[in-house]
């Protein structure tokens, strides 16, 4: 993989009445800009959000009873169209359901990051860890909308030697964009990293996906309606930046030792190498890392 990343943000929705086409939209797009990099997508892309299905918990009894092939579907199109994906989607064990961020190419079993800062008005169990996903441009970093709001997510991926980072987010429209730009400009500035927002549209939905450069400055973005962003990412820019402003070597790791003891355990795998595309997907089959 060379300097530059040609990144493809899709802004899209979801439609619940008939998941099937959905489902073949997602892989139009897929399958057209397949050449890319890596293509993103927002949080719960392939399966919806709870709170647009009525009356309420709908989407939760669906995934029990029909939604179980998708995924798996997904993605084997993904490896056999050769494409990079970052998609949010919904995966169970038993009755507990979990907001999942899976990086899917040809060459890896699929990787999973589960949700780990849960909004309040969610009923997923919480991750167990942060991680991140190894790709063939090296270690990517992914979060879940709610998780942007808490900057130790942030420096823990970038200490784990991410240098891009993606937000898969269902930031609703009552909320600012604004103050998730400042949010998302932040966390680019404060740990030398590419970050890659992406939002679903409106008009439930805000939309404003966006890109922002390690300095902090906004590369390019989108409005509330679905669309597609296409991005080059130069590399370089991140080390060029840490050099001119050198933050990590002048880290204190010992100062903060009182606010990270009691969450000093190792880092443990999500889940397994193997039962990755049984049932209703990696969580049913293999239910481990949680």
């Amino acid at each position: 993989m060379g300097r530059y990343l040609d990144i493809r943000l899709l802004q899209m929705g979801y439609e619940a009445r008939d998941i099937r086409h959905h489902v073949e939209k997602l892989k139009g797009l897929i399958a057209e800009h397949r050449q890319a990099d890596l293509l993103v997508f927002p949080e719960l892309c392939l399966h919806g959000h709870p709170s647009l299905e009525k009356p309420e918990g709908f989407l939760y009894r669906k995934m029990r009873v029909a939604y179980g092939p998708i995924s798996t579907d997904l993605y084997r199109f993904v490896r056999d169209v050769g494409a990079r994906v970052v998609i949010g989607e919904m995966q169970r064990k038993g009755d507990e359901l979990f907001n999942v961020a899976t990086y899917l190419d040809d060459e890896r079993v699929p990787q999973h990051y589960v949700k780990t800062h849960v909004h309040w008005t969610e009923r997923f169990v919480p991750g167990r860890a942060l991680r991140i996903f190894e790709t063939a441009f090296g270690a990517l970093g992914v979060n879940i909308c709610f998780d942007a709001a808490f900057p130790e997510v942030w420096r823990t991926l970038a200490l784990l030697g991410a240098e891009v980072i993606v937000n898969l987010s269902a930031v609703p429209a009552s909320f600012p964009s604004r103050y998730v730009h400042r949010r998302m400009s932040a966390a680019a500035l404060n740990n030398q990293v590419f970050v890659v927002y992406a939002n679903r549209p409106g008009p439930v939905f805000s939309g404003e996906s966006a890109v922002f450069d390690p300095r902090g400055e906004t590369l390019a973005g989108l409005g509330p309606d679905e669309g597609t962003l296409r991005v080059r990412l130069d590399r370089e820019q991140v080390a060029r930046w840490r050099e001119e402003e050198p933050l990590w070597p002048h880290r204190r790791p010992q100062l903060y030792r009182p606010v990270t003891a009691s969450h000093g355990h190792g880092r443990r795998p999500e889940f397994p190498a193997d039962g990755q595309e049984r049932g209703d997907g990696p969580l049913a089959a293999a239910g481990g890392g949680l």
